[in-house]
């Protein structure tokens, strides 16, 4: 017993010191700039053997690559590590806090590059290849990455469709390389390329800017992205094949470590988005709009909708508009027609209160992550709420992933990552007409209008009319009304599932597979209940001889659409070196995608939204019944379906010699269903070849140490891309049409087959300087590259006696070429202070090489100018009454001249005798006229595209500040009135006050005209010289609009703006650990930030922001403050 004790003795202090533990901090940093070096791996020494069943075995390095770590007393040494640095061991003996200098190892396998097919490291890197971290780009209030990426790459830029809760971005990829398909890059999850990205050419239209669109990306929580990555050129694209030409964009998101303990991250943001500046419209308030108003009434030419406005109606119904035309002025009337007219000049609704808001918004996220030695694990949610500035609208997101990998062998891993997303963008009905649209109706409708009667009821606008020009056409419109009684919703839901496994059977070779899934649900409602306009708009399309068929209540609609993608790949990478200086690296294997999409569209009437009943559609007899059961409006089922196939076959080899040259080449075999019509056809090959010479290797720079890298990069390839609009086979529309009686259905063919149809190619050539030096403090990469299409999908005349005049062909041809400069510089680097710069410009030019030059087009070919070429009427001032002058053969000339205006005699009835001729005007307006006079003022390309971006790190504070600049960029703007048809009923800009007068003939702009003589009375027979405003007015009127009317093509429209938005200031704090530990937390940090602050521009007013500035429809971009946590424990 005595010796049992004394054991017992001996060992109860080793128990015990084997459960006593300390806890250990510091920091971990790059030695040659001092950056924080987020995501270290700190870990006990393998040699620390009494300690190898404690767990956990170590800890990751967090906010500015700070760590602590809590580890057994026993322990004298652990390991710190970084991909792509030497691991240091640190003896801690005696120390519990430390600062860790780390040096980037001499074969960075950290600088790895992923390209979604491999990983290669960046020292035998030959592509153009952008990567950009999401912790440096990452903006509260933005819910999809798109947005984020504005001024962040070199060649690449974000525009957005508009100011909207949850709307994408235009993203553009350096220049265009097709006519007519389609311009988005390439998407690419994890590996797994996704579908359903493409934003309409035309988003800017009003047919398009009021939709809510579902893009795959928008249900990808940015807070799982660990960093995105771009490829630019050939050598870099290929591999993926079709789509590839626009570019590339892959998404790596983060996951678990390997012998990390549980770490649970929470975010929580709250932004307010300010309400718009309505400033920047520059409109006319009561008072001005009243004088606007009574100049219109004084002018007897004008006769457009002459009704319209309170000015109008006061004066009709005074039967005072002659005495206001034959006195001037408004002294001209009675005393109570000149008060009722006065009581106009007080403003009534602030409509930019009742239309636009001050929101509050939220947006949180919780991750939890950690591994074992065999396996790791990820998993997130979270939540986005955004409402927009416009009442009415927002955007909701929900999200749940799931990534996790484990060794089911010593050699064989597995991997499994789900994406679950829920989006909901919520709305109203505004496509009805252009001035439902909220940001149209802002500029239109008159100051002094109340929203409400004085009972509180809706007061209708009475100068928002149905049918333009008829008063007995009017229809109640109240944009409140419509706000409040109408809904439209898009809910989509989306599963994407990703699964992979790699097996290395021997060192040097890995069989790579994977399966990705995606399943995307998008439900999309538009609901009017029965008082509102949209409702009482439709209803007038169902009249059939005086009688209106469609049954009382409101209307709803209903497209529900389905999108499934699968994708498979198999591949194989063989990995040696020999000799020391000789590296191989080889890759293998094949894909498969398939896409399907089904869309169903339903429409109810006579809808209860209380009950959520419909009443059946009453359909009268005869033809007019027939084109009512036709008509577009009351279908009330329609079914869309499509499914296409792609089967790839992929190769790349890699040779690297003394790492100092590398030779890097891939081949790709693309396959698809879209041109199967000719064997030859269905498949294309898509290559490219690179090179990549280290200069700062060499013998005579290996004494410079100063220089840190010197490379020169080349690349040449060929890329393959698809126009999907278009098919070898018969494209046409089902219609029906009635023979002797009988319906019968038909094919309405918009294409004709063409069996030759076959794949867009682009050759591209890349070459690329970098250079880095004094420990990195300064880099800069320079890139040229040029890109040439050929066999681009355009239309083309075919011989009439096939029964059709054009079909799609490959015909066209477009170059286009580019450079790009990029510079990072480490300003400042001290113990405490550190300032990091980074620039990026690029300009980017194309040109539409050939492409079918129509006799019968109204515009101009683009062959031999760019692709977003503008062309405009050249105009050279106004002459005496106000109508402009022109540029013909270097000489100014008039309107008159320009068009070829002249009144000439017809002989209607055949007879010959000059007495019985009749006198009529004319101009010269053939297709080739028209196109004669239309020049080329420039391209929509901007000069210059970048951004520019600092970072300020003081002890633990951290500032960044991020923006983005556009010069000579060509835009087009609206013009805000009409010289023939200017409403009085609708507001307008203080622009107004520079239309040219009588009595303001130093104004700049055309004069307005009407169909009527000065004094109001109606014109006579035409005269050999006619009155010059009636001649104007005539030439206006019946000029030919396809491509624009004349006065919208007036250059004068056209201009070059230049901006420097400041996209983000974001200032954070991390709390000290001797905080952190008190709160038995690993981090906290809190940042203020500030969005889209302000932009400095040259002239856009009229318009919310310069990057939406010609389109009045657009929403304005949304400015917000937030505040924000971050916690890990």
């Amino acid at each position: 017993m005595k010796k049992f004790l004394t054991l017992f003795v001996l060992i109860c202090p080793l128990f015990a010191l084997a459960q006593q533990t300390r806890q250990i901090t510091g920091q971990v940093l790059d030695r040659a700039d001092g950056a924080p070096l987020i995501g270290a791996t700190v870990f006990i020494a393998p040699e620390e053997t009494q300690a190898k069943d404690y767990n956990p075995q170590g800890t990751i390095a967090y906010e500015q690559g700070r760590f602590a770590f809590k580890l057994p007393v026993s322990v004298k040494k652990v390991v710190v590590s970084y991909l792509g640095y030497e691991a240091q061991t640190l003896d801690i003996s005696g120390k519990s806090n430390f600062t860790i200098y780390l040096s980037a190892s001499e074969n960075k396998v950290d600088a790895v590059v992923v390209t979604g097919y491999q990983r290669i490291e960046k020292r035998k890197l030959t592509s153009s290849i952008s990567n950009v971290k999401m912790s440096d780009i990452g903006r509260d209030g933005v819910a999809s990455v798109d947005e984020m990426l504005s001024g962040s790459i070199a060649g690449l830029v974000s525009t957005p469709t508009t100011g909207g809760p949850g709307a994408a971005s235009k993203i553009k990829i350096r220049s265009t390389v097709t006519l007519n398909g389609n311009t988005d890059p390439l998407w690419v999850l994890d590996g797994m390329p996704l579908e359903g990205n493409d934003i309409p050419s035309d988003w800017s239209s009003k047919e398009n800017i009021d939709n809510l669109y579902n893009m795959s990306i928008a249900g990808l929580n940015p807070a799982d992205i660990e960093d995105i990555t771009v490829l630019k050129d050939a050598a870099a694209t290929a591999i993926y094949g079709a789509r590839a030409a626009n570019g590339v964009i892959i998404i790596t998101t983060k996951k678990g470590r390997r012998n990390q303990a549980t770490r649970v991250n929470v975010t929580a943001s709250l932004f307010v988005t300010d309400r718009p500046n309505l400033d920047k419209l520059n409109l006319m308030n009561a008072s001005q709009k009243v004088d606007f108003e009574l100049g219109l009434a004084s002018n007897g030419r004008l006769d457009y909708m002459n009704y319209m406005g309170g000015v109008a109606r006061i004066l009709d119904k005074a039967g005072e508009r002659s005495a206001l035309v034959n006195g001037g002025n408004l002294s001209s009337l009675s005393s109570e027609t000149q008060s009722a007219i006065n009581a106009l000049r007080q403003n009534g609704t602030d409509w930019g209160k009742e239309i636009y808001r001050v929101a509050l918004n939220q947006q949180y996220s919780i991750s939890l992550s950690g591994g074992g030695s065999k396996a790791s694990y990820y998993f997130s949610g979270g939540y986005y709420n955004e409402q927009g500035t416009t009442v009415g609208t927002g955007f909701e997101r929900l999200n749940l992933t799931l990534k996790t990998d484990y060794d089911l062998l010593k050699n064989l891993r597995f991997g499994a990552s789900v994406f679950v997303g829920q989006n909901k963008n919520s709305s109203y009905v505004s496509d009805t007409d252009v001035f439902t649209n909220p940001s149209r109706y802002t500029r239109t409708v008159n100051p002094y209008l109340n929203a409400y009667n004085p009972n509180g009821s809706y007061m209708y606008d009475p100068d928002m009319v149905y049918n333009m020009g008829n008063e007995s056409q009017t229809l109640d419109f109240n944009f409140i009304e419509e706000r409040e009684r109408t809904e439209y919703t898009l809910k989509t839901r989306s599963i994407k599932t990703i699964f992979d496994l790699d097996y290395t059977p021997v060192k040097g070779l890995k069989l790579y597979t994977q399966f990705g899934l995606q399943v995307d649900n998008s439900m999309t409602e538009k609901m009017a209940q029965e008082n509102t306009y949209f409702t009482r708009k439709y209803a007038q399309y169902s009249r059939v001889d005086g009688v209106t068929y469609m049954p009382e209540g409101g209307i709803i609609q209903n497209w529900n659409g389905d999108l499934s993608q699968y994708n498979w790949k198999a591949q194989a990478e063989y990995s040696e070196t020999f000799g020391g200086k000789h590296e191989l690296d080889l890759m293998a294997g094949l894909e498969m995608r398939g896409v399907t999409s089904t869309t169903v569209h339903t429409k109810g009437f006579g809808y209860d939204h209380k009950t959520m009943t419909t009443e059946p559609m009453p359909i009268p007899s005869g033809d007019a019944g027939e084109r009512l059961s036709n008509s577009k409006y009351f279908k009330q089922y329609q079914k869309s379906f499509y499914e296409n196939r792609y089967l790839s076959y992929f190769f790349t080899g890699s040779y690297t010699y003394d790492n100092r040259y590398t030779v890097f080449g891939s081949m790709r075999y693309d396959g698809t269903n879209l041109f199967g019509v000719d064997p030859k056809y269905k498949f294309n090959p898509m290559w490219s070849i690179s090179g990549a010479w280290s200069i700062n290797r060499e013998q005579f720079l290996r004494d410079a140490r100063w220089l840190d890298n010197l490379r020169l990069r080349a690349s040449y390839g060929v890329q393959g891309n698809i126009d999907r609009t278009t098919s070898p086979y018969i494209l046409g529309t089902w219609a029906s049409t009635t023979i002797g009686g009988v319906s019968e259905d038909r094919i309405n063919v918009s294409s004709p087959p063409n069996q030759n149809l076959r794949w867009e190619t682009t050759y591209s050539w890349n070459t690329a300087l970098d250079f880095s030096a004094f420990e990195n403090r300064l880099g800069f990469t320079l890139e040229l590259y040029g890109r040439r299409s050929k066999d681009l999908i355009t239309t083309r005349t075919i011989p009439s006696e096939t029964g059709f005049t054009t079909t799609s062909s490959n015909f066209g041809e477009i170059s286009s070429r580019g450079v790009e400069f990029t510079l990072n510089t480490v300003n400042i680097r001290t113990r405490d202070f550190r300032w990091e710069t980074s620039i990026n410009i690029a300009h980017n030019t194309d040109k539409v090489e050939k492409v079918y030059i129509d006799d019968d087009s109204w515009n101009p070919s683009q062959q031999g100018y760019s692709s977003s070429a503008v062309f405009a009427i050249k105009t050279a001032g106004l002459d005496e009454n106000g109508i402009p002058m022109f540029w013909k053969d270097g000489n100014k000339v008039s309107l008159q001249e320009f068009v070829g205006f002249r009144v000439e005699a017809s002989d209607p009835w055949g007879l010959g005798i000059p007495e019985y001729y009749e006198y009529g005007p004319a101009m010269n307006i053939r297709q080739s006229d028209v196109r004669g006079r239309l020049t080329y003022v420039g391209s929509r390309n901007p000069d210059v595209t970048g951004g520019f971006n600092n970072r300020f790190y003081y002890k633990n504070f951290d500032l960044a500040i991020s923006c983005n600049f556009v010069f000579g960029q060509l835009v087009t703007r609206t013009p805000f009135y009409n010289p023939i048809a200017t409403s009085p009923g609708e507001n307008n800009t203080t622009e107004t006050r520079q239309i040219w007068s009588a009595s303001n003939s130093s104004g700049i702009y055309p004069a307005l005209t009407g169909s009527l003589q000065a004094d109001g009375s109606a014109w006579g027979d035409w005269e050999e010289n006619p009155d010059p405003y009636r001649v104007y007015n005539w030439i206006l009127n019946n000029y030919p609009n396809s491509g624009g009317s004349l006065f919208s093509n007036l250059d004068i429209w056209n201009k070059k703006i230049n901006y420097f938005r400041v996209n983000s200031i974001r200032l954070g704090y991390a709390f000290p650990q001797k905080i952190t530990r008190k709160l038995h937390m690993a981090g906290l940090r809190v940042h203020f930030e500030a969005r889209n602050p302000f932009v400095i521009a040259t002239n856009y007013d009229g318009y919310f922001d310069p990057e939406t500035y010609g389109n009045i429809y657009a929403q304005p971009m949304a400015r917000t403050y937030s505040v924000g946590l971050n916690i890990t424990f």
